[in-house]
């Protein structure tokens, strides 16, 4: 190996190293929020998870009262047994997995070659794209329901990825285990693991086109993709959640809004990513590399979409449920950029990564204050919850709620404590304390220049309301 092939394998393992620490840091600095309380007891009897038997017996009663995706539930609820630590340091591993995925996804199993500026771009999409950002990779329920589906199904892509590239010898124990992989992927996500299916029936397609013949593993691994996707869709709990919401609109318009829903979460979030696309797609028609180099972006572009456009089917698209549609598309992207050549190109790859980096950086930083100082005042109020618990036996307590600023704090968007406790996670929130109730009476934050949000919004307009009530007085 080549003395600059040794920088570029150093600076890439850096690069990897500085992800993981990053996301360990953040990870240690988002405290339990929302619907961790409530993972935290057991779905079918309220008691506190202690107990492997406990947890399987919990997603067994979630899976026919609330939902079918109890793959992911599994670490949502186990992770809630063990010390916070434990998640931290697994969930950092899953992101930074999730980009070392999507950059073997694009570069195939071509060795030796360790592209920084590809990989840098990866991670700038999967930090910067995401509307949800704190939801989906430090909040530690979201994490599990979305990093963690999303890189189980790209995971289990990689086969599909490197037999297209070049195909391999395969025997019955692959073709068994890509069953049992199959079905755990497809039964991860409803809209992610749909988008995985579109893949899997494209590569498919592909070799038939191609007049290749489908090894027997791939035939295995879709099946068992399907019936995963079946169990999650067919689950009871998804049709008794969907009678809580009656949406009275006609057929036509009910299906237009999702639509558009669904086409507004790419406009407002994805057209980075889909205007890169198109021209690094078309750079690399115009290099002709062969019908397999040119066909693998597409089907990992479609599957973005097809993970999007799943949600046509759900009457809520939330922005965390995104995130596999967005590294999707980010995997297309890096599919077509790590196939060109020419010194040229190269360098311009090298100065767009150079100066994505420096928005990266000034991200970073506000996202960073914005995590310490949630968790500051977080613990802070917690310390005042617990002192106040420990003086009056099943006390009701009334405290403050914390509004953070940005969507890379993992609290960003979720509920906090608030003017009621009445619902699932207020209560989960006061048997965790062990108090009668616990609710806010207002909302606290903290400066932060450049930035404002609801809280300080409503703040400054008391303010104002207050100071000209005095000057009319």
């Amino acid at each position: 190996m080549s003395n600059a092939a040794k920088h570029r394998r150093t600076a890439f393992f850096l690069l990897a190293g500085a992800v993981f620490a990053l996301m360990l840091l953040f990870n240690c600095l988002t405290p339990y929020i929302a619907d961790d309380f409530t993972f935290a007891y057991a779905f079918d009897t309220g008691l506190r998870l202690i107990s492997l038997p406990q947890l399987i017996q919990s997603l067994a009663y979630h899976y026919m009262e609330w939902t079918g995706r109890v793959v992911v539930k599994f670490f949502a609820q186990g992770f809630t047994m063990l010390p916070k630590i434990v998640f931290n340091l697994c969930n950092a591993a899953a992101y930074l997995g999730l980009g070392l995925v999507i950059y073997r996804l694009a570069l195939g199993r071509r060795s030796g070659r360790y592209d920084l500026a590809a990989f840098v771009l990866i991670e700038a999409s999967l930090w910067e794209i995401s509307p949800a950002f704190g939801q989906t990779n430090l909040w530690m329920c979201g994490s599990c329901n979305y990093l963690w589906a999303t890189l189980g199904c790209l995971a289990f892509l990689l086969p599909w990825r490197y037999y297209l590239q070049k195909p391999f010898v395969s025997g019955r124990g692959m073709a068994a285990g890509m069953a049992v992989a199959g079905l755990f992927a497809g039964w991860l996500s409803e809209n992610t693991s749909a988008g995985l299916l579109v893949c899997l029936v494209l590569c498919v397609a592909f070799l038939l086109w191609q007049k290749q013949k489908v090894p027997a593993w791939m035939l295995t691994g879709l099946a068992g993709a399907l019936a995963g996707f079946a169990i999650l869709i067919a689950a009871p709990g998804n049709y008794n959640r969907a009678n809580d919401f009656v949406d009275t609109s006609s057929f036509l318009t009910k299906y237009a809004v999702r639509f558009f829903n669904c086409l507004n979460m790419l406009w407002d979030n994805a057209l980075p990513l889909l205007l890169a696309f198109a021209a690094l797609y078309l750079l690399l028609w115009l290099q002709k590399p062969g019908r397999a180099a040119l066909a693998w972006p597409v089907i990992l572009l479609l599957g973005g979409l097809g993970a999007n456009f799943a949600m046509i089917l759900s009457p809520f698209y939330y922005d965390r449920s995104s995130h596999g549609v967005f590294s999707l598309l980010t995997a297309a992207c890096a599919a077509c950029l790590v196939q060109l050549d020419g010194a040229r190109l190269k360098k311009l790859v090298a100065v767009a990564a150079a100066c994505v980096s420096v928005v990266c950086v000034f991200d970073l930083f506000a996202a960073g204050y914005d995590i310490a100082s949630y968790w500051m005042m977080y613990r802070t109020r917690e310390d005042l919850i617990v002192a106040e618990a420990a003086e009056t036996e099943g006390a009701a307590i009334t405290t403050y709620g914390i509004e953070p600023y940005t969507r890379w704090c993992g609290a960003y968007g979720l509920p906090d404590i608030r003017e009621s406790g009445e619902d699932s996670i207020g209560l989960a929130r006061s048997k965790w304390y062990g108090v009668a109730d616990l609710t806010a009476d207002e909302v606290h934050t903290y400066p932060f220049p450049g930035h404002t949000n609801a809280a300080y919004e409503a703040g400054l307009e008391t303010d104002s309301t207050e100071a000209s009530e005095s000057a009319a007085g």
